[in-house]
């Protein structure tokens, strides 16, 4: 506004900027945030009933050829009935992962303190019998103090999957070996390193492939290429994260980031 000398207004100065492509920029963004909430329910509640009803016929469809071989043995001794038992099992092997991933969901309710230390050791006992068997060196350099926000069974199932790739996918050229500590560099997250001597992984072929599901990357009979698919999904739903630094014939360090408490 301006004024004379008597302060009198004389005239307004004002600046008019058009914001109707902004605002209508926002009512898209929003209709679009929304659309992609209820797609994303439906979505959650198709993948609840499909893995509920595969679950329950491919239970009943094992329970019938369970009975089967005990009603008529003689008809199971030929080159199908093996091959129907096979399927039967790679279907509920299949819907159990299923079943994995489904639940992988919004957590922020379930999360709390949880003491890393306690959790690694028990998952480590649970594995002794597996780590005595290969002769393997295991060290755990985790501080007593340090402290992270999680939920407590993702925690046991991303170390329990870490751990057992390491064994499962050890060189033959030497003793499996696997530091496990943590980095805590005041940051807001806690990083645990899981670092062992094994195989290793080409990350220039590979990279991009090691968090997808069923992606595997060694002849290795019992590799599923679920459980860092999982593991990756359990540290993003705790607003945590998971990569890995490997060389060929080396290892691996697996860094897992969780909030800190």
């Amino acid at each position: 506004m301006v004024t004379n000398k008597n302060g009198k207004p004389i005239h307004f100065v004002s600046q008019i900027n058009n914001i109707t492509k902004a605002k209508t920029a926002t009512k898209l963004s929003q209709e679009s945030l929304i659309k992609l909430e209820g797609q994303n329910k439906r979505l959650m509640n198709f993948a609840h009933i499909v893995s509920h009803n595969l679950r329950s016929h491919s239970s009943n469809f094992s329970m019938l050829l369970d009975i089967y071989k005990v009603d008529f043995p003689a008809q199971t001794e030929n080159e199908v009935f093996p091959m129907l038992v096979e399927a039967s099992d790679w279907l509920i092997e299949t819907i159990d992962h299923l079943n994995q991933v489904v639940q992988i969901k919004s957590t922020e309710e379930k999360m709390e303190s949880i003491h890393l230390l306690p959790v690694i050791k028990k998952v480590v006992h649970s594995l002794k019998a597996e780590i005595q068997n290969l002769n393997a060196d295991l060290k755990v350099q985790v501080k007593n103090n340090v402290s992270v926000f999680a939920v407590p069974a993702y925690i046991e199932s991303i170390v329990i999957n870490i751990i057992s790739n390491a064994l499962r996918y050890r060189s033959d050229q030497r003793i499996p070996q696997l530091i496990i500590s943590s980095n805590d560099d005041n940051s807001g997250t806690i990083k645990i390193l899981f670092e062992d001597n094994g195989l290793g992984i080409d990350l220039s072929k590979n990279g991009d492939k090691i968090f997808k599901l069923y992606k595997t990357f060694h002849q290795n009979a019992e590799a599923k290429g679920v459980g860092l698919y999982i593991t990756k999904n359990q540290c993003e739903s705790m607003n945590g994260s998971i990569r890995v630094m490997s060389k060929v014939g080396i290892g691996s360090t697996f860094v897992v980031s969780f909030l800190r408490v």
